[in-house]
């Protein structure tokens, strides 16, 4: 893995966000062979009973209607219907063509499978309750990916030595700092202000939409903050460590790694031969620090005052910064952001939440209606924000819900497009194109917690996609589905051979340019770009499908959460 090839790629990962939503469509491309008779796609999890239900079988293009069954594991047939008379071209994206299956009025909970004629599903599950535990693993990795710290896991089995102990004594600006804590992002051991701060923002919004089932999470780990519930332990871990990246005039630094094209791959934490370096920040880090320090503050007022108070000034003297210096740049190979605004919209929107401030909230009316909060993604973070300011009243409160809801309903009609409820444009198959889901999905459920109740469906969907129902038939998420991920292209797989329960992959990736060479090998072969990925985490394993970071893994934490467990 290099730099250079993590940097082309996620330059590119916004526009595969924004590809979702285009309105143009591309030409063609040239298939690979499909596999014969593949069988019905579905959500390898399962559904909530009142939950839509639905399965996409690939097909010959004059294929005739058929029925299908939905039967137990022991084969007893519990509904039958016929597949839907509308044949879906997917030959740009799957080289397939497609139809669906709907079995929404099965609500009797069981573990069950479909079938059609000889082909036959995965098991999945009907029943409340069914995303448990996808939420407490997708939390508990967090856990088990802290930085500066020995691990040993009774549950997984992972244990390693504290490492990087040289990060409690870095020099910036001539003194030295403790940077310690914090959370190794992704498959290596980089740690990024902006993946932290949307990371405890998505945990904290878990938290303040779903209280009770937040408190009642038990995810099996120390206990570092008393009275704190497990989610909230985990959103604090990651506050602290954003709190001692704050210099003292009140900017932010932006990364704490081994620097430019320096890896420790194969080795575990305590072995990294590499010494540690800091990245000074900018107005990215600033904003996105503002955010999720302004949210904290009022997240954690009731259950912990002097924290919050801590994060309020914290966020306060970051805010002062910015708008002092709200265009400082710096440059970063691996997560290349030139345009700060949509972090300063996050920021702009929640100070204007927290302090009444009208001209605020005007500012951030305005932003709002220029910039709106697709795609949400790492470059583009602002609807962590704009929901802040949407729960409140008056004309920016009411700008900030019209945005959120109009994203999710033009959302809605695209994921509709594509059987499989991701997208039918070839070029949303790239890097990240599975947290491009679940940010998706997040959207659309914000949406529904504002009264968008279609919202609801369209995040169902995409988490769909993500758990199974897609043309590879694969969950992206280890440990979640009969097919799931097994390989993740991550530092516990490869020096252990040990996989988290409850990562998510990066996703299939029809890019060429920045894939690793078993990817590129698929893509060169004609692959249909919703199916090139490679379930790898070898030397030549692949890091541009198979690598997840913890923004994506919160992305997902957050959906299935809001889905109900």
């Amino acid at each position: 893995m290099s730099n250079a090839r993590k940097g082309i790629t996620r330059r590119q990962a916004a526009g595969c966000a924004l590809g979702l939503l285009a309105t143009a469509r591309a030409g063609a491309v040239t298939a690979a062979p499909a596999l014969s008779a593949p069988p019905p796609q579905l959500n390898q999890v399962g559904y909530r009973p009142g939950s839509p239900k639905r399965f996409v079988l690939a097909v010959a293009p004059g294929e005739t209607a058929r029925a299908f069954t939905v039967e137990t594991l022991l084969g007893k047939p519990v509904f039958t219907g016929e597949l839907g008379e509308t044949v879906h071209d997917l030959t740009v994206t799957a080289g397939e063509h497609a139809r669906t299956g709907d079995f929404s009025a099965l609500t009797t909970p069981g573990r069950y499978r479909v079938k059609v004629g000889d082909r036959v599903s995965a098991p999945f599950g009907v029943a409340e309750g069914l995303y448990g535990p996808l939420v407490r693993d997708a939390a508990r990795a967090f856990f088990l990916i802290r930085a500066s710290v020995a691990i040993d896991d009774p549950v997984t089995g992972l244990g390693h030595a504290a490492g990087h102990r040289d990060e409690a004594a870095l020099m910036v600006d001539g003194q030295a700092r403790d940077l310690s804590g914090g959370w190794y992002n992704a498959g290596d051991y980089g740690k990024w202000t902006h993946m932290a701060a949307i990371s405890v923002s998505q945990m904290m919004w878990l938290h303040e939409l779903r209280p009770r089932q937040s408190k009642a999470l038990e995810l099996g780990m120390p206990a570092l903050y008393p009275g704190l519930p497990d989610l909230l332990q985990q959103a604090r871990w990651g506050l602290e460590w954003l709190l001692r990246m704050q210099n003292p005039d009140g900017s932010v630094l932006h990364k704490v790694d081994s620097g430019p094209n320096v890896y420790a791959w194969g080795q575990p934490p305590e072995g990294d031969p590499h010494p540690r370096v800091v990245q000074l920040g900018g107005s990215l880090d600033a904003g996105v620090f503002v955010g999720a320090t302004m949210q904290a503050a009022r997240v954690f007022d009731g259950l912990d005052h002097a924290f919050a108070v801590r994060c309020r000034a914290a966020a306060q003297r970051a805010w002062s910064w910015l708008e002092a210096h709200p265009k400082v740049m710096r440059d970063d190979v691996n997560y290349t952001d030139p345009d700060p605004r949509q972090e300063i919209l996050w920021a702009t929107c929640e100070m204007a939440a927290a302090t009444g401030d009208a001209a605020l909230g005007v500012r951030a009316s305005a932003q709002l209606r220029a910039t709106g909060v697709f795609p949400f993604f790492w470059p583009s973070p602002q609807v962590l924000g704009a929901m802040s300011l949407a729960r409140g009243s008056g004309e920016p409160a009411a700008r900030a819900r019209a945005t959120i809801v109009e994203t999710a309903k033009a959302a809605a009609l695209h994921v509709r497009e594509d059987p499989y409820g991701f997208s039918v444009l070839p070029q949303a198959y790239s890097w990240g194109s599975v947290e491009v889901a679940l940010n998706t999905a997040v959207i659309c459920l914000f949406a529904a917690e504002l009264g968008e109740a279609s919202g609801r469906d369209t995040a169902q969907r995409l988490l769909d996609y993500v758990l199974g129902c897609n043309a590879l038939g694969h969950s992206f998420v280890t440990g979640h589905g009969e097919r799931a991920t097994r390989r993740p292209y991550h530092w516990t797989c490869r020096v252990w051979g040990l996989v988290i329960p409850g990562w998510a992959s990066g996703g299939p990736n029809g890019g060429a340019p920045g894939a690793d060479p078993r990817l590129k090998a698929l893509i060169d072969a004609g692959t249909p770009p919703a199916k090139c990925f490679v379930d790898a985490c070898e030397n030549d394993g692949s890091w541009a499908s198979n690598e997840g970071q913890t923004s994506e893994n919160a992305a997902l934490l957050l959906a299935a959460g809001l889905l109900g467990w």
